[in-house]
């Protein structure tokens, strides 16, 4: 089959925004070109990869399963084409992986931006097991990740940036989606997606619980967007840290707090061997900036 990676970038942003007009804008073609190249990548699938009628577009169940292998293959082309302008630029890199967006992030990437502007910097997103493996091989030198308890090891430096409540992430037209909050009691129904499987998740939801409440797991997700996607489709619900609201906004999905959960901490994790300046430098500015945007209540210190 000759496939090529524009065409996936294609199926994926139409994937993300369930719109072939909005996506087509992003991409900067037009709408007719979009559709075209979305039909020429069914034929070679041999069937449809989205439902659409004059309202909606959504996802077929083909459609489902190519999209993170997709989102892996992209991921995959756009790294070897990093890697080679950073052997052609030289100079001083800073690879930051993070798990989830927020706005705190944000503000940490672009004030470092600005503070080191000979610095060149590389983005990774990571999967939910991905932190304390990126670092000891090497694919990145920073990751930013929320969890209950600090990561330990003795190969690793870890400082607290800030805390955060939980959301529960549901689609737009889940019966919940339109409560100011709710509790893990309410919940207790839902078919859960999970990063990683059971373990993963019984941690991140602070069980076991004294009432006996275990989630009910239907679909395990590598990265927070295959988490994003499961969710607007309507299949399944998860349980996120509040920072996402912002980081990671998504047409379909809608964030409620959730009450009585343990609050979540973001780290900043690091090699505790040999980390360069720069490094340390990103490492003082984001605990200055997590400080800054929680009003002074930042962990980090």
């Amino acid at each position: 089959m000759d496939l090529t990676v524009q065409q996936l970038r294609y199926f994926v942003a139409v994937a993300h925004e369930l719109h072939f007009a909005r996506a087509a804008q992003g991409l900067r073609i037009s709408a007719p070109s979009l559709s075209q190249q979305i039909a020429a990548l069914e034929r070679k699938f041999g069937a449809p990869l989205f439902r659409r009628d004059a309202r909606h577009v959504e996802l077929t169940e083909l459609g489902s399963e190519l999209l993170p292998m997709a989102r892996r293959s992209i991921a995959a082309l756009d790294e070897v084409v990093s890697w080679a302008e950073e052997r052609r630029a030289g100079g001083a890199v800073v690879r930051v992986g993070l798990v989830v967006g927020s706005h705190i992030g944000s503000a940490i990437l672009g004030e470092a931006a600005r503070a080191f502007p000979e610095t060149r910097w590389k983005i990774r997103r990571l999967g939910f097991d991905g932190s304390l493996t990126a670092l000891r091989t090497d694919l990145v030198d920073v990751v930013l990740a929320p969890a209950l308890a600090a990561p330990s090891g003795p190969d690793l430096h870890v400082v607290p940036l800030w805390t955060e409540g939980r959301v529960l992430v549901v689609g737009a037209g889940h019966p919940l989606a339109g409560r100011d909050s709710v509790t893990v009691d309410e919940v207790a129904d839902e078919h859960f997606v999970a990063t990683l499987g059971d373990e993963a998740l019984t941690d991140w939801l602070g069980l076991p619980r004294s009432d006996g409440f275990a989630p009910r797991i239907a679909y395990v997700a590598a990265t927070f967007e295959e988490v994003l996607d499961i969710c607007a489709a309507g299949l399944g619900v998860n349980i996120a840290g509040a920072g996402a609201v912002s980081g990671s906004p998504r047409p379909g999905v809608v964030f409620v707090p959730v009450r009585g959960l343990p609050d979540a901490t973001v780290y900043l994790l690091r090699s505790a061997r040999g980390p360069s300046a720069a490094v340390l430098a990103v490492e003082e500015l984001a605990v200055r900036v997590a400080r800054r945007e929680t009003g002074g209540s930042s962990s980090g210190g």
